[in-house]
């Protein structure tokens, strides 16, 4: 979802991922986002609420952070919404794709090499 890279592995599976890019807060965030909704279907507030309440993840946002990631999400095809009426405004309702699923398992994959190299570093 960032800059383009000089490798040839744009990604099959939503935003291009690779070392060559490195790993920034707002490719933790997704992955917090997509680890969230793996758990379960939710609205943004909910979503926002529970994001700013994760001990894992001690980065403050502005609600409209999510809400633009959560976009860029659903442009990319790792999420997707349903409009949900209740006794107020209706609200979109995100849930994980499969694509997302897979993208999630990147990712995943992607922050144990780095806490590999993190634990490294502050051992030497």
């Amino acid at each position: 979802m960032r800059r383009r890279c000089g490798c040839s592995g744009h990604g099959m599976h939503g935003p291009h991922r690779c070392e060559e890019m490195g790993f920034s807060m707002g490719d933790f965030l997704t992955a917090v986002v997509l680890n969230e909704l793996s758990k379960g279907d939710m609205h943004g507030y909910e979503l926002y609420e529970r994001v700013s309440n994760l001990e894992y993840y001690p980065f403050k946002h502005d609600q409209s952070v999510l809400y633009s990631l959560l976009r860029k999400l659903n442009n990319h095809g790792l999420v997707e919404y349903r409009i949900e009426e209740g006794s107020g405004a209706p609200r979109k309702v995100y849930s994980i794709t499969e694509t997302g699923k897979e993208y999630l398992k990147e990712l995943r994959i992607y922050i144990q090499k780095l806490k590999e190299s993190f634990e490294a570093f502050l051992m030497s």
